[in-house]
């Protein structure tokens, strides 16, 4: 079989490196979760966010976003084995981890759609199996991954038990005493969801949830009708004498003997991704972020609960955090707990006034709560307007956005309330302010006395229009704002904030690039210097502990601090619509759910990782052979007492040594280089790093 070596000069090697994240800035709320393991003591999480959670019990997660030459990755399952963690993405690199804090980066064979990987302990020593959608199959071990194996139909789910590996799909296939893959009594004709091993036998759940089939070796199976299972299972684990499957709409089932089963109900609203069994009790995930926790399988605890689909628009008032979004109205005291609430869906913007939430949207839905928890109705069906923003200044609402039907041929929508419930239509040839066809009004805020409306649509680049919050017929005559800054030139003015006694205004390209501008009073305006063209599709902005601070696609945030744009810590991938400070919290969201949390204050270092294949001598240590012993040397100098560890990659600690402050190497025993691969581990001066080495002969 065929491995993969890595050579960084003539003797050692770096084999990925490690990035660790010890207290992240931001708090991943809701990560769309996909697997999870258990091992040393520990759960171990990941998501496509690219996030990796450790927990001891599903409670108080830690958690640590990795990314690789500044990319954020999708991470879609993990297993425990010989003393590490291994994680899966769709691609061509895969993740490992001692302790599920720091991970290490280093390629696979091929960009393939791994999609789920188990551990065993065969005769021939421990190895790690991922499977993938088409039908390939890798094998990690002690000497790396070795080359893909088709195993002829496509697979989904894996397991290890009586000496063999067993990977599920379109059908079941067995290792045989070679490793190779062969035929089992279950043909391709059979859809398979899931499979597990435990009590000394194999149990497997058809897709459909209308068969199950148990095996003690893996090769001759016995098929039953699965009598209370469910459908759409995702994964299945075994634990305390009991089979639990967990799948879609928050369905899953639990049986004693793999054949009679009983059927119970997580979370509707989450499709659940993984479930294990740890710590004497079964964890289960889903890809909302919903967290449930049982010690039987058949009752369970919820310890999380799932985020409304995609949020719009955050704001606080009344004691409260209000988000809308796609699916409706979400409600927080603290900006960490959130309840979705009844209410109309595809809302687009929210707003606190004359002590009442409204929030707009779709279809001319208009909506109103005193409270944040029951909500009133008050859509506008004139025309089946299409809302996109509103705000409140002075004594007046006022929402914004465009008719329906064609973008280019619509109309621009203003309605205007004092109470948020009773509303005035001004029709496009109402208003002052030279509005073309084909223009609306994309985002509102008042600030200053005045509302600011940033305008998008057919010829709206650079364009700003205000509207005074005093006098008659407020919300009507709307004048164009002059003199914005020649940086603004040719880009489309779609987001307006008023933060910290400033508007702030942000526009983009068709092509993404981004511009910053921010006015105290909507007359004398300047632009933010952008120098980065890697800052690009911005949606929101806020002013929060001392910093401008603005996110965009891809979860990307950025802080305004020494005169410049400097990118934050990630928590997901997922793309960031809004961004909101309040009651002394951050609160940035966005699509399918994404929703963060910061009490930090920006920081002014850069996260700039170091791409994948980097030479040792660029990570964050380096292994040299001088003489007959090898050494390690820091990248950096301490400023405190630390240790450097070395364990081989079944977690057997091999050496320890002490650094002392401003000491950056440690000579390591000659005997360490018969261990093939290491991994170090230095610790001290406020982090944790890890890094494997290989040595090639």
């Amino acid at each position: 079989m065929c491995r993969i070596k890595k050579s960084v000069g003539a003797v050692l090697a770096a084999a990925g490196l490690v990035f660790a994240q010890s207290a992240p800035q931001w708090q991943n709320l809701y990560p769309e979760y996909s697997g999870l393991a258990y091992g040393a003591g520990k759960f171990v999480a990941v998501s496509v966010d690219g996030l990796v959670r450790t927990t001891g019990d599903g409670t108080g997660w830690s958690q640590v976003f990795v990314r690789e030459g500044g990319n954020s990755r999708r991470i879609h399952s993990v297993a425990y084995g010989a003393g590490q963690f291994v994680a899966i993405q769709r691609g061509s690199s895969y993740l490992h981890s001692l302790d599920g804090a720091g991970w290490g980066v280093d390629p696979m064979n091929a960009n393939l759609l791994w999609k789920y990987i188990a551990f065993g302990e065969p005769s021939g020593g421990w190895r790690f199996v991922a499977v993938d959608e088409e039908g390939y199959t890798a094998v990690f071990d002690k000497d790396g991954w070795g080359d893909n194996n088709d195993a002829g139909i496509s697979l989904n789910h894996a397991a290890f038990g009586a000496g063999k590996f067993v990977a599920a799909g379109d059908g079941v296939k067995a290792t045989n005493a070679n490793g190779n893959w062969v035929n089992t009594s279950i043909p391709s004709s059979s859809k398979i969801a899931v499979v597990a091993f435990g009590g000394e036998k194999f149990v497997a759940l058809s897709r459909d949830g209308g068969n199950a089939y148990t095996s003690t070796d893996g090769s001759t199976w016995t098929s039953a009708s699965a009598g209370g299972a469910a459908a759409g299972m995702a994964d299945m684990a075994f634990g305390n004498g009991k089979f639990v499957a967990v799948g879609a709409k928050g369905k899953g089932c639990v049986s004693g003997d793999g054949t009679s089963w009983t059927a119970f109900t997580l979370n509707e609203a989450d499709d659940f991704k993984a479930v294990k069994f740890g710590g004497n009790a079964f964890l289960a995930l889903g890809a909302k972020g919903s967290v449930y926790k049982s010690s039987d399988g058949s009752k369970w605890d919820r310890l999380a609960g799932n985020s409304v689909t995609s949020y719009k628009q955050i704001v606080f008032g009344g004691g409260k955090f209000v988000a809308v979004g796609d699916s409706g109205v979400s409600v927080s005291a603290n900006g960490k707990d959130w309840e979705r609430k009844t209410g109309a869906k595809n809302l687009t913007g929210v707003t606190y006034g004359a002590n009442r939430f409204v929030a707009v949207g779709d279809s001319g839905v208009v909506i109103s709560s005193a409270d944040g928890n029951t909500w009133t109705d008050h859509s506008q069906n004139t025309g089946g307007e299409l809302f996109t923003s509103v705000a409140f200044g002075g004594t007046t609402f006022i929402a914004g956005g465009r008719t329906q039907g064609v973008a280019a041929q619509s109309k621009v929508v203003v309605y205007t309330s004092t109470d948020g419930q009773a509303w005035t239509n001004y029709e496009s040839n109402d208003l002052s302010g030279g509005w073309s066809q084909g223009q609306y009004i994309a985002s509102l805020c008042f600030g200053n006395e005045k509302f600011i409306a940033a305008v998008m649509g057919v010829g709206a680049t650079k364009t700003l229009r205000e509207c005074g919050a005093t006098g008659r017929e407020v919300g009507k005559y709307w004048s164009n704002v002059s003199d914005l800054p020649g940086e603004a030139d040719g880009y489309l003015l779609g987001s307006a904030v008023y933060t910290d006694n400033k508007f702030v205004v942000l526009g983009t390209k068709i092509t993404g690039e981004a511009v910053v501008l921010n006015s105290a009073d909507a007359v004398s305006w300047q632009a933010f210097p952008i120098s980065s063209e890697e800052i690009k599709w911005v949606r929101s902005a806020t002013y929060a502990k001392g910093a401008n601070i603005i996110v965009a696609d891809s979860g990307n945030i950025y802080a305004y601090l020494e005169n410049r744009w400097i990118q934050q810590g990630k928590a997901t991938n997922r793309h960031l619509s809004t961004i909101y400070s309040g009651n002394n919290v951050i609160l940035a969201a966005g699509v399918n759910g994404a929703m963060l949390y910061s009490e930090a204050p920006p920081t002014s270092i850069r996260h700039t990782p170091a791409p994948r294949g980097a030479a040792s001598s660029k990570g964050v240590m380096s292994l040299e052979r001088s003489r007959r012993a090898p050494a390690v040397t820091l990248s950096f100098t301490p400023n405190g007492a630390g240790t450097i560890a070395v364990y081989s990659l079944s977690g057997k600690r091999l050496y320890k040594a002490r650094l002392s402050a401003g000491e950056r190497s440690v000579r390591l025993p000659e005997r360490i280089m018969s261990s093939g691969s290491l991994i170090v581990r230095y610790s001290g001066d406020g982090r944790v790093l890890n890094q494997r080495f290989q040595f090639v002969r």
